[in-house]
């Protein structure tokens, strides 16, 4: 008996292989979509900051310190209403369908509570600021932005439940779309509004927040017409039908979503005292850093896609009873994250010039020459960290999916408390630099990445579940 050793023949039990449970075909089609959604996403906000720098350093400063902060707000119940995918996706896995309409009622139950606590932040974004102690010309942009961002986060909330549903079920494609068209519509009000058209004035970094906030409300009549549709889903699922409530399925909701929503929370708090830090050094260091990160936004955000799929495969292998298909998505996701995030490392490294230079469209020769020197620093930061950033994202996309949830909270404060606490111990004793901040992040990151691949080895995600048993 001969093996075919023809091209033809390999390149059949090559796809072959691709395609099946042990293949990355799985991971890669589940997360392809959520990557180029999540792109959309870092594409706009990336758009947004180098349509304000054009206008002014003012504006692009004002929108990266007053985005940290709305990103502060947000990002906890977004973990948490968001973490509805990882209950979808093992009742999927444990075919207990019929749990997924409750569990998606009791989400939407929960947004509602959670809408008073962002008017309350709308209300204080003036304070926040002084105390800050930004300029009172910054202030006033950054609370302006700030509210009309705020306005947009309570689509937010609610779109944060419906595409956890779609998510969990496996219609990431949809998502795709949805998140697409939002995009493509908040780029067109983009130009538009910061610059004015025609009738309509140029109203800078106000416009900027109106597209955003339309953008971010218009996903929901998208949302919900595509849940509608799918009568076969709403009727498996008994979407349309209404729940009665159940204490311990709101409570399994809090317990491993809110720790979810909590440890971005702490990430993004970290963040925040990172770039207040950086504020203090004045407009043209934060607007450095601003063009910085927007680049990173560009390698990260997509990374937050594929961890949202490993967590989606991982929930569903484990309460199938496979463990081992758990482990081979994880390994087959590192390999994704590692040639995306190496290929934009690269670039960074070898052509920053390149990568540098669309921010150069539209803005005064002198203006960026004189920013340059302290970019291409951060730029060599950003090269080196972003890979590890990359890893950390899968394993804790895979702990996550598990329902670790809690230890994930724990080591990010642990970790980000400490990356905070050797910052300003530094700046006390040497001085402020920008340079210092950006070695925290790195420092950050680094340290973030080997905490949760330690975990991940040692394996106790893998008893882990956030539903219950079959009676």
């Amino acid at each position: 008996m001969t093996t075919d050793v023809s091209p033809v023949s390999q390149f059949n039990r090559f796809a072959a292989w691709w395609s099946s449970e042990w293949g990355p075909g799985p991971i890669i089609s589940l997360a392809l979509p959520l990557m180029l959604s999540a792109g959309f996403v870092s594409v706009t906000l990336f758009t947004d900051r180098t349509l304000l720098y054009w206008q002014s350093e003012a504006a692009a400063s004002a929108a990266m310190g007053a985005g940290t902060l709305y990103w502060t707000f947000i990002c906890l119940p977004m973990g948490l209403l968001g973490y509805l995918s990882t209950f979808v996706s093992q009742y999927r896995g444990a075919k207990q369908f019929l749990r997924i309409g409750a569990v998606y009622q009791h989400a939407q139950a929960i947004a509602w509570a959670i809408v008073p606590l962002l008017l309350l932040a709308m209300a204080l974004s003036d304070q926040i600021f002084r105390w800050a102690g930004h300029s009172p010309e910054l202030v006033k942009l950054e609370s302006t932005y700030l509210r009309l961002l705020l306005i947009g986060g309570i689509g937010v909330l609610f779109y944060s439940v419906q595409s956890g549903l779609l998510t969990g079920q496996g219609r990431t494609k949809t998502v795709l779309a949805i998140d697409g068209i939002a995009s493509i519509i908040n780029l067109i009000l983009d130009f538009v509004l910061i610059f004015g058209w025609g009738p309509i004035p140029e109203l800078g970094i106000v416009g900027a927040a109106i597209a955003t906030t339309f953008s971010f409300w218009l996903k929901i009549p998208l949302a919900s017409w595509s849940i509608a549709r799918d009568k076969n889903q709403g009727n498996t699922c008994h979407l349309g039908r209404r729940s009665p409530w159940e204490w311990d399925l709101f409570r399994r909701l809090i317990v491993y979503g809110g720790p979810a929503g909590l440890q971005m929370l702490a990430e993004a708090a970290c963040f925040s005292v990172i770039m207040l830090q950086v504020g203090r050094l004045g407009e043209l260091h934060m607007a450095a850093t601003t063009l910085a990160l927007g680049l990173n936004i560009l390698v990260f955000v997509p990374m937050i896609g594929l961890g949202i799929g490993v967590g989606v495969l991982v929930g569903q292998h484990l309460t199938s009873g496979r463990v081992d298909l758990a482990r081979r998505t994880v390994t087959c996701a590192l390999g994704v994250t590692t040639i995306y995030s190496v290929s934009f490392a690269a670039l960074l490294g070898l052509a920053p010039d390149f990568m540098i230079s669309f921010y150069a469209w539209g803005t005064p020769p002198e203006r960026f020459e004189q920013m340059l020197p302290l970019l291409k620093p951060l730029l060599a930061i950003i090269a080196v960290y972003c890979v590890l950033d990359g890893w950390q994202v899968v394993f804790v996309g895979a702990i996550k999916g598990a329902g670790d949830t809690w230890f994930v909270l724990l080591a990010t404060i642990c970790v980000s408390s400490a990356a905070v606490v050797v910052g300003l111990t530094i700046q006390a004793a040497y001085g402020a630099s920008l340079m210092l901040w950006w070695y925290v992040i790195a420092g950050w990151v680094s340290s973030m990445g080997a905490v949760f691949a330690t975990r991940y080895v040692r394996g106790a995600w893998t008893t882990k579940r956030v539903i219950e048993s079959e009676s």
